[in-house]
């Protein structure tokens, strides 16, 4: 092989080993936002069921996750199974549906995040129907066991001027 083929194979390699990761990375990108989406619907679920154990698979385990509502702020996994699951959907509602609409996901390395528009239908443990609707967002950390909630802040709209 003379030198003029070495430089040009030389210089092939050094481009394909700088493009060619590029060329997977959206697979990877789609992969995790379909991770992110199988997480977000097991929480939708979890928020349907009020279910503690469904809640406990999808959010991270610890003191460092924040949930920031309209009713509480609330920090750590204990703060949040009592004070959303078991304090505000167990015992303010016999029913209750958090359905999505214009969702957005991103990922960005082992950080991830979903914003939404949401309605949610319920009935109050009083068995009055009762509707709201917002903006959600979550953030998403990547661990040994998958995706999982560390953050998550929902807002209401303000009440219409009198």
């Amino acid at each position: 092989m003379n030198t003029h083929n070495r430089w040009i194979t030389l210089v092939a390699a050094l481009t394909a080993s700088v493009w060619l990761p590029a060329c997977t990375h959206p697979a990877d990108i789609d992969q995790d936002k379909r991770g992110v989406q199988q997480v977000l619907e097991k929480y939708l679920q979890s928020v349907k069921t009020a279910d503690v154990k469904l809640g406990s698979e999808v959010w991270l385990q610890g003191p460092d996750i924040l949930v920031v509502t309209p009713f509480g702020r609330f920090q750590g996994w204990d703060g949040v199974r009592d004070g959303l699951y078991v304090n505000f959907l167990q015992k303010a509602f016999t029913e209750r549906s958090l359905q999505p609409s214009h969702l957005a996901i991103h990922v960005a390395g082992d950080a991830a995040w979903a914003v939404f528009d949401w309605t949610f239908t319920a009935r109050l443990a009083d068995g009055q129907p009762f509707t709201s609707k917002g903006w959600e967002s979550h953030g998403y950390q990547r661990t040994s066991q998958g995706w999982r909630i560390v953050h998550l802040h929902y807002s209401v709209p303000p009440p219409p001027p009198s």
